[in-house]
């Protein structure tokens, strides 16, 4: 049997290196064969050919935009909207001959799949990853009816935190919403290494005490976008500075939107250039976190938070910002601490400067809890999704 993804872009990102993992897990069960239509070439492309997976180059016009001023919006909608159109009939033409038995959507902001589905008469599941409209400000380009027709004939769909499943629910009481966590790869030795085990933490932090020159450091890993929140750092690391903390160093990784990276450069620049670096994106995370001693997530709205359980395998406590679905992986005051503002922030940041215990503590018992979303688990639902939605028994 044949299952068809349709992603919306070619790089590396949280969405597509979810969608990589269950692709693997499909490659080794063996019985479906993955076929993946994605907008362009690029860093996804070269690991999907890596594995022998047949890609479709083919546009993928997004059925959401965000919205600016109605003309604007109006003028996108109806560019898009004859995209959209002339893609479906495309892609129904080149695949009619291919029995596609299933399509699996990787994102809400694309409309294509649902209507390939309908076209080629397949089943369906929709993976939603992103509060669209509330995290990016994006609205539909189709008619309200036309969408809710299509998250309505949809065989599941996968939500990937209780956050998003009830939102979906509340928007599409007759849908078939279900939520299945996104999953981690853990590195397979690691109990071994136990990098950050409770007694290699204090080990460190004995030889740290020593060292008096040693900065207390955070990191932030994110796509540089205003819903991620990266200003309310620079804005904490501003505070602790006036409190007279010059003693930590905060690291933003990530690329992004140019307007809002310039915005957050000039106020770095301005009030606290020598406590926060902005590097850039970089790509082996996990190996970076071992030289930090706190993960923040800022985010509002974050749809699930690879990177907040990256943190929290590499044994960093967790601050995240209370909204979305972190709540659901940072368990306050025991893996971490949830904030809702910029004071709230800076106290917590401190906080654990000052007590390293409680961080010691804290660390430990994140990345025990981090196991809840391995890899494993998400890629063996999302199989077993699979073979029921082919049996019709969703």
């Amino acid at each position: 049997m044949n299952i068809l993804y349709v992603t919306h872009y070619d790089n590396l990102y949280g969405a597509n290196r979810a969608m990589l993992r269950i692709i693997d897990a499909v490659l080794k069960d063996g019985r479906l064969t993955p076929i993946v239509v994605i907008p362009g070439e690029g860093p996804m492309t070269q690991e999907l050919r890596k594995r022998g997976v047949r890609c479709i180059v083919h546009s993928v016009t997004q059925w959401q935009a965000i919205y600016s001023t109605p003309l604007r919006f109006a003028v996108k909608k109806q560019m898009r909207k004859k995209a959209m159109k002339e893609e479906a009939e495309e892609l129904t033409a080149l695949l009619k001959g291919e029995s596609i038995d299933l399509i699996h959507s990787n994102s809400s902001v694309i409309g294509l799949g649902a209507v390939l589905a309908e076209n080629l008469h397949c089943r369906h599941i929709w993976h939603i990853r992103e509060f669209s409209r509330e995290h990016f400000g994006m609205e539909y380009l189709s008619e309200e009816e036309k969408v809710k027709k299509y998250f309505t004939q949809a065989d599941a769909v996968v939500c990937i935190s209780d956050a998003l499943k009830d939102n979906y629910r509340e928007k599409y009481p007759q849908a078939k919403v279900l939520r299945i966590y996104d999953g981690v790869e853990f590195p397979k030795d690691q109990d071994k290494k136990n990098i950050h085990t409770e007694e290699k933490t204090k080990q460190e932090n004995e030889k740290n005490e020593k060292n008096e020159k040693r900065k207390f450091r955070f990191v932030y890993v994110g796509y540089f976008f205003p819903a991620k929140r990266q200003m309310d750092l620079l804005k904490a690391a501003g505070k602790l500075k006036k409190r007279g903390r010059t003693d930590f160093e905060i690291v933003l990784y990530g690329d992004g939107k140019k307007e809002y990276r310039d915005r957050c450069e000039k106020y770095r620049q301005g009030h606290c250039a020598d406590v926060v670096e902005m590097p850039g994106f970089v790509e082996n995370i996990p190996e970076l976190l071992t030289n930090f001693d706190v993960g923040i997530i800022a985010s509002e709205y974050e749809g699930f938070g690879l990177v907040t359980v990256e943190y929290m395998n590499a044994g960093l406590p967790v601050l995240g910002y209370l909204s979305g679905a972190t709540p659901e992986i940072v368990k306050d005051g025991v893996s971490g601490f949830l904030y809702s503002d910029v004071d709230g922030l800076a106290d917590k940041m401190e906080l654990l400067m000052e007590d390293r215990d409680l961080r010691i503590k804290m660390g430990e018992a994140a990345r025990k809890d981090a196991k809840r979303f391995g890899a494993d688990e998400n890629t063996n639902a999302v199989l077993h999704l699979y073979s029921e939605v082919m049996k019709g028994s969703i």
